[in-house]
Order: C-alpha cells, then structure tokens, then sequence
C-alpha cells in the first residue's frame, strides 16, 4: 500500500492510493472528513444587535467561517485539563463591535491569538444599516466532522476505482468504442485500440456495450483516484497524515481489545 501525489497545494491534494482494500480506501475518506479536528465557532455571545438578522442566523454563519487551526497547541475540550470548561489550551475568543453602514466581513473579527484567525477575511458576515449595530464575542474551539460539519477540515473529498483496461486479439480496430467513449480513453491507432488516460475512465461500460467482438474488458483495480479539497483550516496534507495517524490509533485499540477477550 502507498500513495502517490500526483497534484498538491495548501487547499488541494489529488493522489492514487495503490494496493490498498477499498474498506481502508473509504475509511481514510471518511476519517479525513469526520475524524481530523480543527478550529470552529462553538457559540456566540450577543451584547447588541440591531440587524435585520437574528441571533441564530448570525451565529450560524460565523460558525461556518474556516480558522487555522494549530493542533499542536490546542486540545479537545474533552482531553484538556481543563475539563472542557474553557481555557487558553482549548479555546479561542473573537470579538466583534462594528456600526453600520458597513458590510461586516470575517477579517473584522479581532481574535485573542493572532495566530488562529479566519483563513479568509473576506467572508461576508452581515451587512448593517444606518443606525444598527453588531457587538458579540465568539467562542472558537477544536471538534470533528462526525459532531458538526462546521468542524470538517475538507470541503470535498472523494475518490475513484482506477480501472484496468484489457484489449485482446479480438480487436479488429472498428473503432466503436472510441466513439462511445466520452473522455476520449481508447484510441484507435494501425487498426488497433490503445488505452490512454486510464485515470479520465468513469468506468461506464459503453465501450464494452458497443464492442461487438467482446474485445474489451474493464476490470477493477485496488488502486484509487482520490480527490481532497480542503478549507484552509489545516493544509490537505496534514489532514491526510492525521487521518492516517486516527485510522493507526483506532486499529491499535481494537487489537488491544481483542487481545483482551482471547
């Protein structure tokens, strides 16, 4: 099993894991989704708002609001020992004070460490009148994807089987199948079929449907096309190895337990 990068960013990862059980492939997804912490809004304290917004909405729209997160310095709430009472190794405070007419946009909020802010700055929050007035503070802390989505540390993140395409002799070069083909996978090149990008297959079939001679077969592989997009909160590639570390600790326990009941 291992992974190859194919394209990289600090927001967008694409890699082929190889040799790997699709039941491992989906949980590395779904522990990339559901399992990896990060920084969030968890409640908003309102000391005046004179919007045409309510509270909750506000509060909500904040809470979707990506902050880098450093997972080396803060905690969950349920492993500080603070108890998840609230304290500088579990917690963050935004403040907010703005007078309208203004468009309030996620770089207005002040926050006690200047290190864990909004990824963006330009997120619009609300905009306020002439005469109105938002005064709050916000309460970020770490959580997971499996309590609230405003947790998640991708925004996307899925993949694909990567396909093994065999032509056999049968092939009289007809060339059905490249005009079945819509993202131009088989080419017909000296009265044959070749295989191109065999990354662009969706695994459709219609070029095995059109093929005549059954000189076509589309198997599947253990190799998977994978796709992650993520916030900004954490780069794509400290979540990949975070969810890698989970998926190891998690393994690791149910062993223990096992072993525990022989």
């Amino acid at each position: 099993m291992k992974i190859e990068i194919l394209e990289e960013n600090d927001f967008k990862v694409k890699f082929i894991l190889r040799d790997a059980p699709i039941a491992f492939a989906n949980s590395f997804r779904r522990a990339m989704k559901s399992l990896v912490p990060t920084m969030a809004v968890d409640y908003v304290d309102f000391y005046m708002n004179t919007s045409f917004l309510y509270d909750e909405i506000i509060a909500h729209r904040i809470g979707l609001i990506p902050i880098k997160t450093d997972l080396e310095r803060f905690n969950l709430p349920e492993k500080c020992s603070c108890g998840g009472e609230g304290c500088p190794n579990c917690q963050v405070s935004f403040r907010l004070n703005v007078e309208g007419p203004k468009v309030v946009y996620s770089g207005d909020l002040i926050s006690d460490d200047p290190d864990v802010k909004p990824v963006f700055d330009n997120i619009p929050i609300i905009e306020l009148y002439e005469g109105q007035q938002l005064m709050i503070e916000a309460v970020a802390r770490l959580g997971t994807g499996k309590e609230h989505a405003k947790f998640q540390p991708v925004s996307a993140c899925f993949y694909k089987i990567i396909p093994k395409i065999v032509v056999n002799e049968n092939c009289n070069g007809c060339g059905r199948c490249e005009e079945v083909c819509v993202r131009n996978v088989l080419k017909v090149e000296e009265g044959k079929v070749r295989v191109g990008d065999v990354l662009a297959c969706s695994m459709c079939m219609e070029c095995v449907k059109a093929c005549e001679e059954n000189a076509i077969e589309v198997l599947e592989t253990n190799d998977y096309l994978f796709t992650v997009e993520g916030t900004g909160a954490l780069k794509v590639r400290t979540v990949m190895k975070k969810a890698l570390e989970i998926l190891k600790e998690k393994a690791e326990e149910m062993n223990s337990i096992i072993e525990s009941l022989i």
